[in-house]
This record gives C-alpha cells, structure tokens and sequence, in this order.
C-alpha cells in the first residue's frame, strides 16, 4: 500500500494542486498531512478546501493554530519582531472563510493508529509541542526519547521543511519536506510516498515543478512585502535575506577587528575569495543560504586574526578574539559559530567534547563542520601567502569532487597543502577531492594531489 506524505503547504495553491497531481500519476491509495496548511501564503481557503477534499488524515501546524482566532493572532503580532510576519498572520486570520476556520479548530494537535501492522504517529512537530524541530542533525538519542514517548515505530513529522529519513532505534523518523515554502534554495515543491509492504515500510521522496508565478503575482497584489515574495521565490527562509547594509555592516565590523589586531589582510582576502567560491559551487550539496555564506565570510577573513598573540594554538586564539569581539550585528550563536569556523582551520576535528563547540546545537554544530570544512581546504590553497591562485571551479559527483585551479604560477605547494587541508571537507561531504591544475604557461589542466 502507498501512502503520500504532505506538509507545510503554506497557502501555496499551485504548489499543492502541483504535488497532488504527481500523487495521483503515482497511484497513492491514501494521503496524509502533517499540517501547515495556511501561513505566508495567498491561498489559505483554497489550500484548506483542498485538504479537506483529498486528505484521510491531518494534523494541526503551528501557523494553522496561530490563525483561527482573533485572541491567537493577537499574540502573535505583539510579539513579532518582523513586521512582516505581523502582517501575514493578520492577513491570514482575516482571510479565512468562517468553514474553513472550523476545519482547522477541529484538526488534533497529533494522532496515533496502527497501520499494516505499524504503529505510527503523525506529529506537525514532534511529541514535545509543534513548534519542535526535527532535523537531519537532530541526535539519535534524543529521537529515540521521542519514539518512547509516542510510542511509535514510524515517526511522521514536519515543521523543520527539511527532507530526511532517519532510523533510530526505536523507530523510524520520516520528513517529507515542504511543499509550498521550501528553505534550500530548490522551488519545487516536496513530498514522501510510503510503501508498506510484508510488515516493512520503505519512503521515497520527490520534488515537483510548477508555475509559481500565480502565486507570487498575488502575494503582491495583497501587499505581501518584498521579503516575503522574495524569499517564496528563492526558495529561502526570509531570515536569509539579509539586507546588504547590513551585511556591509558585519564585515566592516570584521575588518576593523582585523586592522585592530594587524592581521595580514593579502591571506585573509585571498582565503576568503577561495571559501566563498567553494561555497557558492557547491549549493546543491550543502544547501545554505546567504545567512550562513556571511557567517563563513566572517570566518574565513579572521581564521588568522589570533596569529598577532603568536603561531601557537593561534587557531584557538582567533576563536577566543572573535568571541569577545563588539559590535557584530550577529546573534551570539552566530557569532559563535564564526569564531568556531576560524577555530577549525587547522589541526583537530570539530568533536563533541571541545571547548564552545559542545554547547551549541546540532544545526550550529553541522554549520560549523561544513563551513570550517572549506576555510579549511581554502587556506591551505594560499600556502604561500601569495594569493597564486586566482580563479576556483568545482565538479559535484556522486563520491567526488574536482576542483579546478588556474594559477599565476606553480601551484605545487597550494596543491600539496589544499589536498592535506581536505581532510575535513571529505569527511563532512563525503566525497574525495581531486585537484586539477591549470598553470598560467599552459592552457589545459594537469591532474595533481591524489
């Protein structure tokens, strides 16, 4: 038996007719939605009717419970610190058809029953409220606290918008990502298909095209802000979009921290150039957004900042400067992960029992890892402190990546050290970096660092 998995739909009316016409080229016996049927989109009555219609079971997420009543609505516009997010809450609650309101007061928080022999509970975030975030990261021992508290042995969960299937011990988590407000920077709208079969259940995911411009023609003619079009059709959350005064801001601040402690700005320009091309080249593996590129541009142009304290432990210096800095328009954890990026660009791993690193949560932590993995690879290919590299491109294959250099002259000791300095990036991307040359004295590239 198939059964379809839907979630945070977000008022995003072609993005669902979109999804429920691949479900039924697909030929699922039943759909199930884990809530999030309205919410920073233009379409809540249609989403819901349609729900309503198609769907056998459905739970309640958090923005369909913030928008059926006036009282609950109230609360979250005093509370708000975005003046959008005011906005569409009001616009939403206002917009609700009054039977439409009813089908979301009448949704359960969470439901549980046993299916081919599984017992299964659908949660719009997880046993420990809706608001709970569930991620690819999210420890294996905490999943398995809430696989006992549910009592479940197929976990379906939401909320997050990220795509996983994890098996704890207890059970097995399963997210079918979101299908009207993708965060990864990929439009297309996402959902699950479950086959239960001879007592087992495997999942496949599946990303669909559609039209969005219907979409976003209306939130602009209902006076959604830039913010929040801009961020449907780049497929962002509207946290990423990070105004650029204010990301001149963070970096000016850096550079005067920089100039403060004589830092060697040539390496810290040049380190910096070659982590945000890894970054920007490799999207589609890491999936970051414009928030976390600033936070590794930070990074990167401090890594060397502690070497004005002396070369020795100067990675943990430039960690403990950066920490202590004023004036970073950066929450702490932000800032913390930056210091922990520059921390990591030489010697140990990231581990569970370091200083700082061990206190930060497990999607900071995995921010830290991937980010310091290319700061990393990015300083030892300006070994020679001669910015001799001047222009990076990436090849993504299943269990590799080729990196192309073109060089202002030899390359031999950028290359010999970038390929010893990927051993953090191979281990967080699971991938083996190959090295390809290409001098100034030759036109063609010359395989070198295996």
């Amino acid at each position: 038996m198939k059964i379809a998995l839907i979630a945070d739909i977000h008022g995003n009316l072609p993005a669902l007719e979109a999804v429920l016409k691949d479900i039924r080229d697909r030929k699922a016996d039943e759909i199930w939605c884990l809530g999030d049927i309205v919410g920073y989109g233009p379409f809540p009555n249609e989403c819901v009717r349609l729900v309503q219609q198609v769907c056998a079971r459905v739970v309640l997420g958090n923005h369909d419970d913030k928008v059926i009543s006036a009282e609950k609505v109230r609360r979250v516009v005093d509370t708000a610190k975005e003046s959008y997010k005011a906005f569409v809450f009001r616009w939403t609650e206002q917009t609700l058809g009054k039977e439409e309101r009813e089908y979301l007061r009448g949704l359960p928080e969470h439901a549980h029953f046993t299916w081919m022999g599984k017992r299964v509970a659908l949660y719009h975030g997880s046993p420990d409220g809706m608001n709970d975030a569930l991620t690819p990261y999210t420890p294996l021992m905490r999943l398995n606290v809430l696989a006992r508290k549910a009592d479940a042995d197929l976990m379906l969960v939401a909320h997050s918008h990220d795509v996983f299937s994890r098996q704890a011990e207890r059970a097995l988590f399963i997210n079918p990502g979101a299908v009207g407000r993708p965060f990864d920077q990929d439009p297309r709208a996402n959902y699950a298909m479950l086959t239960f079969e001879e007592g087992k259940v495997s999942s496949e995911f599946f990303r669909v095209e559609y039209d969005i411009s219907p979409c976003l023609l209306c939130m602009q003619k209902e006076g959604f802000s830039p913010e929040l079009v801009r961020a449907l059709a780049e497929a962002r959350s509207p946290a990423d979009l990070l105004p650029e005064d204010v990301r001149e801001d963070i970096m000016a601040t850096a550079e005067k921290l920089g100039e403060a402690k004589g830092l060697k700005k040539p390496h810290a320009l040049q380190v910096t150039k070659i982590s945000l091309k890894l970054f920007d080249a490799l999207k589609e593996v890491h999936g970051l957004g414009a928030r976390e590129r600033l936070l590794l541009q930070v990074g990167a142009y401090l890594h060397d900042i502690g070497l004005t304290d002396g070369p020795s432990a100067h990675h943990k210096t430039s960690r403990d400067i950066i920490l202590a800095a004023k004036g970073f328009s950066l929450t702490c954890r932000e800032q913390a992960v930056a210091a922990l990026i520059a921390r990591y660009h030489r010697k140990s791993f990231p581990t569970s029992d370091h200083k700082h690193f061990m206190y930060l949560p497990d999607h900071h932590k995995m921010l830290v890892e991937r980010l310091g993995a290319l700061v990393r690879m990015a300083d030892g290919l300006d070994r020679s402190h001669q910015s001799l590299v001047s222009d990076v491109k990436v090849e993504i294959f299943a269990d590799e990546v080729f990196i192309r250099l073109a060089g202002k002259g030899a390359l031999s000791a950028e290359v010999e050290f970038g390929k010893l300095k990927s051993d953090l990036f191979e281990k967080v991307y699971s991938r083996k970096v190959r090295f390809l040359v290409r001098e100034k004295t030759t036109a063609s590239y010359v395989r070198q660092g295996d």
